[in-house]
């Protein structure tokens, strides 16, 4: 689980503060996991702020959300963004 924000080029920075992005990926995708999401983040449109949970292998009955840890056994990945709106950030991530 990551924490990003949308960077300012993109559509998205003006309605969101930010997200926490739940990331699935294969075992064996990428050697660093993290720096993978960051950049699949980054061609998104987002930066990563933080890590909110460092990678750890999982089955699917321990996955948060089943029907994206099936999307990226086909997919090999699969990001699954909990957005925040600007106005609602409160404590969160501020741009």
């Amino acid at each position: 689980m990551l924490e990003a924000r949308p960077l300012p080029e993109t559509a998205e920075f003006a309605e969101f503060g930010g997200a926490f992005v739940l990331c699935y990926q294969m075992p064996g995708l990428a050697e660093d996991p993290i720096r993978h999401a960051s950049e699949f983040l980054r061609q998104a449109g987002w930066q990563v702020v933080g890590v909110q949970e460092e990678p750890a292998r999982i089955g699917r009955e321990e996955a948060p959300e089943p029907e994206h840890f099936d999307q990226a056994l086909i997919d090999d990945e699969a990001y699954v963004f909990h957005q925040w709106r600007v106005e609602d950030n409160d404590d969160e991530t501020r741009h």
